[in-house]
């Protein structure tokens, strides 16, 4: 389908679109790019990152402890816990599959399967007007791709940054100040280890870099997780798009009427390809994203209780869970909306068969197309390990589900 400099070209066009997705990912020590020899070694810098993360959760269960009571102060700080303790799942997996990640982000950028079409390898006049409709297809979920990837990390960043430099200067104007009896705040929210050291080098440092960590794994390796998922379930609903476009065009008069039956036969050849990619990636993320789902059941109740509190009494806290609401919205959505967007494309390809002008058609062609309906009558959803799938209903039941949370823990605050 595509020249050696067509390849060339594309390659470098959908590497510049996620190279932001494959920089963040290699600062945690994650390799998307080609694997070498030199490059495995950066795994070295995700293990210390992991240790990092959990000697940061000790400050969590500090904080629990000294809260007393304290429904808002225990919400918060089991909210960063949960944000950290998914971050350190997703990274640890990540570590020992991103050969798998690599893999199929590779077969993604290069447009494997559509260049192994064999009706571009025949003397079919269709040939010309179906590679345009190709590339204005896969050009578009590419930048749907991107878009979506730039505010997902747009929205981390904002949060991140919140946390972290609210901390760092306002422990610096509280020192310079020489606030007594202060109790330095960490990055994401926990209470100092070394405390009784107060400030003093390199104490306050440490507990500083192992709550930026922390911070970073939480943030970085949803960004990494989640864009890799997005990249490759957007391609996905690509190929769903074209195979319905193969076969909306099966009779078109650019198609032999000779060549109509093999070229049915090459569309079923590419279904099953696309079938094929879309299990990989399903069984990529199928049983990982359980964490995903189950720290979304709970962490909207308490983000949505936070906004709460900090509404009544607290403007800073207000404002920082509304975009920790954001960026935890625009994550989860970039999983359950395109997942079920890619299971009402792969719905249209009956549709598409019965699209085309079948009924002037020979015997061997209908035969041929109720084989692909059948074939394509079996429902597909992204799977969430055995529990539920990844669907629009699903996405609405976690919403239910912490908005009952939330009035459960504003009772008990009450209370």
């Amino acid at each position: 389908m595509y020249s050696i400099s067509e390849m060339k070209e594309l390659r470098t066009r959908n590497h510049w679109r996620i190279r932001e997705l494959k920089r963040i990912s290699y600062i945690i020590g994650i390799n998307l790019n080609a694997q070498t020899k030199c490059k495995r070694w950066w795994r070295i810098i995700n293990i210390l990152f992991i240790i990092a993360s959990c000697i940061a959760l000790y400050p969590h269960w500090l904080m629990i402890k000294q809260a007393e009571g304290d429904i808002p102060l225990i919400a918060e700080t089991s909210t960063t816990a949960l944000q950290t303790t998914t971050g350190l799942i997703k990274m640890a997996y990540m570590l020992f599959t991103q050969h798998r990640f690599h893999k199929l982000l590779r077969k993604a950028e290069t447009h494997e399967l559509l260049q192994g079409i064999e009706i571009f390898q025949t003397d079919m006049p269709i040939k010309t007007s179906l590679k345009k409709e190709i590339n204005s297809i896969m050009e578009i979920n590419w930048k749907q791709a991107r878009g979506q990837l730039l505010f997902t990390l747009g929205t981390c960043v904002c949060i991140m940054s919140n946390y972290f430099f609210y901390a760092f200067f306002k422990n610096l104007y509280n020192h310079l100040k020489g606030t007594p009896n202060y109790v330095y705040i960490l990055p994401f929210t926990g209470y100092p280890m070394f405390l009784h050291k107060e400030m003093a080098s390199p104490y306050y440092a440490m507990d500083m870099f192992f709550g930026a960590c922390s911070l970073l794994v939480a943030g970085m390796s949803a960004i990494s997780f989640q864009g890799c998922f997005l990249v490759l379930c957007k391609h996905s609903c690509g190929l769903v798009q074209v195979l319905c476009l193969l076969l909306k065009r099966s009779t078109s008069t650019l198609v032999p009427k000779p060549q109509r039956v093999e070229y049915l036969r090459y569309c079923i050849v590419q279904h099953q390809r696309t079938l094929e990619f879309i299990s990989e990636v399903n069984e990529l993320f199928r049983h990982i994203c359980l964490s995903q789902f189950l720290h979304s059941l709970a962490i909207y109740g308490f983000v949505l209780f936070e906004m709460n509190f900090g509404l009544e009494s607290n403007k800073i806290t207000f404002i920082r869970m509304l975009m920790y609401l954001c960026a935890a919205t625009t994550g989860d959505c970039m999983h359950y909306v395109n997942g079920q967007f890619l299971a009402n494309e792969l719905e249209k390809v009956p549709l598409a068969c019965y699209n085309c002008e079948w009924y002037h058609e020979t015997d061997a062609f209908k035969k041929t197309l109720r084989m692909i309906i059948m074939r394509s009558n079996k429902k597909f959803c992204f799977q969430i390990s055995w529990f539920t799938v990844m669907s629009l209903a699903t996405l609405m039941g976690i919403f239910k589900a912490s908005g009952s949370y939330f009035v459960l823990l504003r009772d008990i605050d009450e209370t």
